[in-house]
């Protein structure tokens, strides 16, 4: 609890549990997102204690007439959850688990012989125990967002014959030979995942799996965005191809729910996780879906509601007393005998009964009503025949609930309909509202040149004359402004309004909002809203997304990782939407008699700040495409409106500049960077800050490119500007003086290599602190300095184990085992374990890596092949040549740099894997094979600047020192060129080339 108390504290704040104004308010809600992941390890334990809690009682008030069998299994568990001494869940044993899983499955068993036999004093004692066996569930995960309903109605055999077919009296901990699949597909609205959602949440499976698992299929994107989610329980790389392979190899009974497998674009069975583990339950609409089922009769049809049950429903959820009267029966029975028997459409026309807008005896005029209002209103819009009977009564249905929305007058209702507008352009799933979405700070700007202050208003007035009157829009309840501050109470209200009719359902799992896809289609398309007003409240839901991030340097400050992935899937089908809305208004203006009348949508101001905006989000989540196209974009307005010498386009061009560097395009990144370094140096001076910054930048991407020398100019001017303008203490001085380390390492000069690195660490720690993400990649260079090019420890091999021991260590905690980062440091710790002489351990930790690596970034990333390379490295120290030659090879293919070297250059990965591969023929004695290696390295004299030509015969000479070792393998001309013979001898040193000219010619 004491750990609790100190979270609570920091959320607070020094002002109170009171907000203090709306800076302080959105402080408290970005502290209390920063603390996620902490508090929800904490509710797991408290969760945990309170089973054991309830374990042990249980188990002291057993009934006396418990079978044997159930004693035997229920001591063997509690046996096993003492030795535990009341650790959480996450620390229980692999034995504790098994005997969960265990006893819950036997005592199923147990109860289906006892039910076969009649034995109602067996089936009793049996019960009891299933009772105590609910009890001790070792579920850890559990994440269904939707809500179950308190009006559940019918389906009763069903839900049993579902039960009975997927899970059976077997232990799922045992080893099944297929992967359990079962296929539930039917009419749209008829309650399937109502169904589904019940079944899990209702009876007493959760127990029976270590792991509950959702995924949302109506689209692409909603797939992957829903396994991310998956991804962060397994503590892999939140994307979908982790998550798969996550579940794949899990040990543990889990279940996954495929719900709205409706996307004709994508195939079912590319949502499945590879091999035999797990139950997958399948929602769907499409009834050739059912193929993939494999357990009973592999899926089952799911129709309408009985008349008994539909009428049932209707009566509950318009709020009749009960016993209803014949009267009441008779009006259900002909509402839902209208509305086809279908779920969502009686619950919605419930609704509409319990709020009054309707009654019992004219619902059905109203109806009708409504229906004839649509049909029109959709032959006008020509949307006629794209839905068909069974979507127009839940439509109808709906119809009524909204506009009797729309004509109460009250300010809850009108922010209700102004919200749910909003809502249906963002993902229909988890919305979080907390109204704290925007930040008034701003950057400190340096004070610009007057010609640049007139330019600057110039453009403004522009843009105020041009500007997208949807620019600002927001519903009423969430905009704010100096008069007033945001008002949380008006939030929640008319949020209430849209729970109680069932628009909207209210998870506290996730703390948040998500809306029936039918509903949520309908307020989006619904005849009644025009493409124009569809264009304002996309262009609100926008805005209400950009409000919630916030730009370079002011990110570092308030984002987490949580926020990032929350946002994405609404960020990208609002843009989805903004597209197609784009489209319609373009074809419509086309259709005009006088097109050039019609104001067009502009690109503009407001625009390219939220592209800006989202662009981050799409970086920051690996989207790196998506993000480029947004930047590029928004650089081509900002650059076209104020030039490259205004700070805005500057910025945003070293982002787009810093996106490419992200894919591997260092030529492309380049570039960039070498425009933004001429500006600054034409319009801020030579020894700017930002000019030196950009500098150091500019020169790290040409250490990539292969260009050595530049790199280091570069990198040695920033320096000496940074020290004399900003001190040799100052964080980018710093961050400087790391980068040319790396640089001095590369040229083989390890000990400038390591007092550079050693300032760097030094400085940061002082400045940033020990753990800061800088000062870890800074001490994580400086360990790896403590190495020579080809592996061997230098100096300080234990000190430098203990740095990445401590790198690795918090990267893991902060990012996940699966990171970029995180794998990077695994691969560096491997290296040094392989000096020190430890390379089993270094083998291993690189063959876990290297997978992960290859699937989460691709095989031809670059970070993957460097990782090949240093593999293959250990293994000739292992003695593997023939497999580490395999590796080399495969890594040193050319086209796979193609988007980082120079045109004419190579990548240094590359020459460094040339390098290992040199060694390891030489060291197979496959001397002709070493020649030609030599042969290519010394062929870059002419593609590359000499300072690496001059690196790749220093290798040369280097491989081939020692004479005797050449002279025992040497090839005769048969096998080797004289071409490949003369090009090696004349990279060579004088000294041997002599011992050379002695074998040769002797």
């Amino acid at each position: 609890m004491g750990r609790l108390a100190l979270l609570v504290e920091e959320v607070i704040g020094k002002d109170g549990i009171e907000v203090q104004g709306k800076r302080d308010g959105i402080r408290k809600v970005l502290r209390k997102q920063s603390k996620e992941v902490e508090i929800r390890e904490i509710r797991q334990q408290i969760t945990s204690h309170q089973n054991s809690l309830q374990l042990t009682s249980s188990a002291l008030n057993l009934p006396p007439d418990v079978p044997p069998a159930c004693l035997t299994l229920i001591s063997c568990y509690v046996r096993s959850a003492k030795d535990a001494n009341g650790q959480s869940v996450d620390l229980l044993s692999e034995k504790v688990e098994y005997w969960g899983f265990k006893l819950n499955h036997e005592l199923a068993a147990i109860r289906t012989q006892v039910t076969a036999d009649g034995d109602n004093k067996a089936s009793k004692s049996t019960k009891c125990s299933m009772a105590f066996a609910d009890q001790v569930s070792l579920n850890r995960h559990f994440y269904i967002p939707r809500a179950v309903s308190s009006m559940f109605t019918g389906r009763v055999d069903l839900l049993e014959d579902l039960r009975n077919c997927l899970f059976d009296a077997s232990p799922t901990t045992e080893k099944q030979h297929i992967q359990k699949r079962f296929i539930v597909f039917g009419l749209g609205s008829s309650g399937k995942a109502s169904l589904i959602s019940y079944l899990e949440h209702s009876s007493n499976l959760r127990p029976s799996f270590w792991g509950v698992f959702w995924i949302n299929a109506s689209s692409r994107q909603s797939v992957q965005h829903t396994y991310a989610t998956i991804a962060q329980a397994g503590g892999v790389e939140p994307n979908e191809r982790a998550a798969k392979d996550w579940l794949a190899n899990l040990d543990r009974p889990w279940l996954l729910i495929i719900d709205n497998a409706d996307d004709l674009s994508t195939p079912l069975e590319e949502h499945f996780p590879e091999g035999d583990r797990g139950i997958i339950l399948v929602t769907t609409r499409n009834p050739l879906n059912r193929v993939h089922g494999t357990v009973g009769q592999g899926s089952c049809h799911f129709e309408k509601l009985g008349e008994t049950e539909a009428n049932d429903l209707l009566l509950k959820a318009a709020c009749e007393p009960a016993p209803w009267s014949m009267m009441a029966k008779n009006y259900a029975t002909k509402i839902t005998n209208h509305l086809g028997f279908l779920a969502l459409a009686v619950l919605q026309a419930g609704k509409a009964i319990a709020k009054r807008i309707c009654t019992l005896a004219n619902y059905l005029e109203v109806y009708d009503r409504s229906w004839q209002r649509i049909r029109r209103l959709r032959r006008k819009s020509a949307q006629g025949g794209k839905e068909g009977t069974i979507n127009m009564n839940v439509y109808s249905s709906y119809e009524i609930i909204f506009r009797g929305l729309e004509a109460t007058d009250s300010l809850a209702t009108q922010d209700a309909v102004q919200l749910i507008k909003m809502f249906s352009f963002f993902s229909w799933e988890d919305l979080r509202i907390d109204g704290s979405g925007q930040d008034h700070r701003k950057p400190v700007v340096k004070a610009s040149s007057w010609k640049l202050k007139l330019k600057e208003w110039a453009i403004w007035v522009v843009t105020a004359v041009q500007k997208d009157v949807t620019g600002s829009v927001l519903p009423a309840v969430l905009r704010d402004d100096d008069q007033r501050d945001f008002d949380e109470d008006r939030l929640m209200d008319a949020l209430d309004q849209l729970n109680q009719l069932s628009l909207i359902y209210y998870q506290e799992t996730t703390e948040s909002y998500s809306m029936h896809p039918l509903i949520h289609t309908w307020v989006r398309e619904r005849p009644q809203m025009s493409t124009s007003e569809q264009a304002l409240w996309c262009q609100a839901a926008t805005t209400a997304l950009a409000r919630c991030i916030l730009l370079p340097p002011l990110d570092a400050i308030a984002s987490s990782e949580s926020l990032r992935r929350h946002l994405l899937p609404h960020i990208s089908h609002a843009l989805k939407y903004q597209k197609n809305i784009a489209t319609a208004l373009s074809d419509n203006q086309r259709a005009r008699k006088i097109p050039w009348l019609v104001l067009r949508h502009k690109f503009g101001r407001a625009q390219a700040i939220e592209s800006a905006k989202f662009s981050l989000i799409y970086v920051q989540n690996g989207y790196f495409g998506e993000a480029e196209a947004l930047q590029v974009k928004t650089r081509e307005f900002v650059c076209s409106r104020l030039g490259m010498e205004h700070i805005a386009a500057r910025r945003i061009t070293l982002f787009l500049a810093g996106t490419y560097g992200l894919q591997m395009r260092t030529n492309t990144a380049a570039k960039l960077q070498e425009e933004v370094l001429d500006t600054c140096k034409t319009n801020l001076g030579p020894k700017d800050p930002e000019t030196l910054k950009v500098m150091n930048t500019l020169g790290t991407s040409r250490r990539y490119q292969g260009r050595f020398r530049e790199g280091r100019q570069l990198l040695e001017k920033a320096i000496e500007g940074m020290t004399e303008i900003l001190g040799p203490d100052h964080e980018d001085t710093l961050q400087a003086m790391d980068d040319l380390g790396q640089l001095e390492w590369m040229y083989l000069n390890y000990a400038n290599a390591r007092d550079l690195h050693t300032k760097a660490v030094t400085g940061m720690t002082k400045i940033l602190g020990p753990l800061h993400e800088r000062t870890l990649i800074a001490k994580e260079h400086l360990a790896m300095a403590c190495l020579s090019f080809e592996g061997d420890v230098l100096v300080d091999g234990p000190k430098a184990h203990d740095t990445m021991i401590e790198v690795l260590e918090e990267r893991k905690s902060r990012f996940g085992k699966e990171h970029p980062w995180t794998l990077y440091a695994i691969c560096n710790l491997a290296r040094v374990k392989s000096g020190l002489g430890d390379h089993e351990e270094a083998e291993k930790l690189m063959r876990t890596a290297l997978p992960i690596a290859q699937r989460n970034l691709g095989e031809n990333h670059n970070g993957t092949l460097a990782g090949q390379a240093h593999l293959g490295k250990v293994l000739v120290r292992k003695g593997k040549l023939d497999d580490a030659e395999a590796l080399f090879l495969d890594a040193i293919k050319r086209q796979r740099y193609e988007s980082s070297a120079r045109d004419d250059g190579e990548h240094p990965d590359r020459i460094a894997a040339l390098f290992y591969l040199l060694r390891c023929n030489q060291a197979q004695g496959k001397i002709g094979d070493a020649m030609r290696v030599c042969e290519e390295l010394v062929g870059t004299e002419h593609s590359l600047h000499e300072e690496v030509w001059r690196l790749s015969s220093d290798m040369s000479n280097h491989a081939f020192d020692n004479p005797v070792d050449l002279r025992s393998g040497l090839p005769n001309t048969q096998t080797a060129s004289l071409q490949a013979r003369c090009t090696w001898i004349s990279s060579c040193s004088a000294q041997t080339q002599g011992c050379i000219h002695e074998i040769l010619f002797a």
